[in-house]
């Protein structure tokens, strides 16, 4: 009776769903769970701030498709070429980089979680093929499928994981100890790291323009505005409670010890898997193990058939304003699964100790890029192809001036400390 009842919710679910399961591997465990665990509590103000600021620039995403029947990549295409461009160099810059840290980041806890005792490069190879063909063979509606049921287990597993912390409460503080600054060194980073990628890169509501057209494709009818509207409002909360969960689990479980979440892959795992067990006992490690690597898998799959999709729609859309047919696409589709997954392994292969920088350097890419996708957005939900059933609120408008304003601020400091 539960599992029907669960079954029912999540057929109306789907692409808020995806783009939640791309931020929750990236912002939530890798960067709040750091954060936590390196700051304490310090960035729960930060994390509001963020999903607060950039929500109207996400939601506008579903309300572009839900008016237009196409995704972003047409409107940036309308507004120029070099609007096409800019997001074209965003995906080609992270494609590579984004997936194959994300994909490290899973070969090295499911290899701690089933205590598979192989080469890292095979274990790191073998995922990768799997996740490969899933993509292929399944295409989008496999996507929709795992994620549905990866969320649920997540949620499940995350809930048992959050209440025993809770209920064992912070750590201890080793003496005289003292919190890094946020505002220089790794702290900075970590910091441009989170306001780039929290909830999610802004190139995030471009992915969720796409799976949004797919989806109506795969449903063979145009989704109302109440509907996209109800599955991406569940979606963003589903982020943004994961977030706070995350960045409470590392604080109480780590901060004022010393102990930092860092290193390769192999020891960000390691530390994430034993920061758990060493506080909550022995009987947390298959809830840590299945959470941790049900969340960072799920970003791996999902992020790499949206870069895929993204690169194909965007490469073609260079020819025409006009989305390419759909047969063209979907042979695109399945050439750049395959390019992005060799490529992002050769990276590993040659970069394995630094794949957590170089995820760093995407996310500030993305987050110095930000300001300006956020323009792209709002330009293309107050044009002339969008109706006014659709158009945002004053309210909304308004959270978007604030948001924007703030998201340039940002970037102009953080490129002044660079430069000074």
């Amino acid at each position: 009776m539960i599992l029907l009842r669960i079954k029912r919710i999540l057929s109306k679910l789907g692409p808020g769903l995806l783009f939640a399961s791309t931020a929750i591997g990236t912002s939530h465990l890798v960067l709040s769970t750091r954060a936590g665990a390196h700051h304490g509590l310090m960035f729960l103000w930060i994390i509001f701030l963020a999903l607060i600021l950039k929500y109207p620039f996400y939601a506008f995403a579903p309300r572009y498709s839900a008016a237009t029947g196409k995704s972003l990549i047409h409107a940036y295409r309308k507004q120029g070429k070099w609007a096409l461009g800019l997001f074209f160099f965003i995906i080609c810059v992270e494609m590579f980089f984004v997936t194959g840290a994300i994909g490290a980041v899973s070969a090295g806890l499911l290899s701690i979680s089933v205590g598979i005792q192989l080469p890292q490069w095979m274990i790191f190879g073998s995922l990768m093929l799997i996740t490969m063909m899933i993509l292929l063979i399944g295409k989008y509606h496999w996507l929709e499928i795992i994620i549905k049921w990866v969320s649920v287990i997540l949620l499940i597993t995350m809930l048992v994981i959050f209440i025993a912390v809770i209920a064992q409460g912070p750590i201890q503080a080793i003496e005289n100890f003292e919190a890094p600054k946020i505002t220089e060194g790794a702290g900075l980073i970590l910091l441009i790291s989170m306001l780039g990628w929290m909830p999610n890169g802004m190139e995030g509501s471009t992915m969720l323009s796409v799976w949004i057209v797919e989806n109506n494709k795969s449903e063979k009818n145009k989704a109302s505005l109440n509907d996209v509207l109800l599955d991406f409002n569940v979606g963003y909360l589903m982020t943004a409670i994961l977030a706070f969960i995350f960045l409470i689990i590392g604080a109480y479980v780590s901060f004022g010890t010393g102990n930092t979440l860092d290193g390769n892959t192999m020891q960000f795992s390691q530390k994430l898997i034993n920061v758990f067990t060493q506080n909550l006992g022995s009987w947390s490690f298959a809830f840590i193990a299945l959470a941790a690597f049900g969340t960072i898998y799920g970003t791996l799959i999902t992020v790499w058939d949206a870069m895929a999709r993204c690169f194909v729609k965007s490469l073609l859309s260079f020819k025409e304003e006009d989305d390419s047919s759909f047969v063209t696409q979907e042979k695109a589709y399945l050439i750049m699964v395959p390019v992005i997954g060799v490529g992002a392994t050769l990276l590993f292969v040659f970069s394995k100790d630094s794949v957590i920088q170089m995820l760093e350097f995407a996310t500030i890419i993305s987050f110095i890029l930000a300001p300006v996708i956020a323009i792209l957005n709002w330009k293309a939900i107050l044009s002339s192809e969008v109706s006014a059933k659709y158009k945002p609120t004053n309210w909304m408008n308004l959270l978007a001036g604030i948001g924007l304003l703030s998201m340039f601020a940002f970037a102009v400091y953080y490129i002044s400390h660079l430069w000074f």
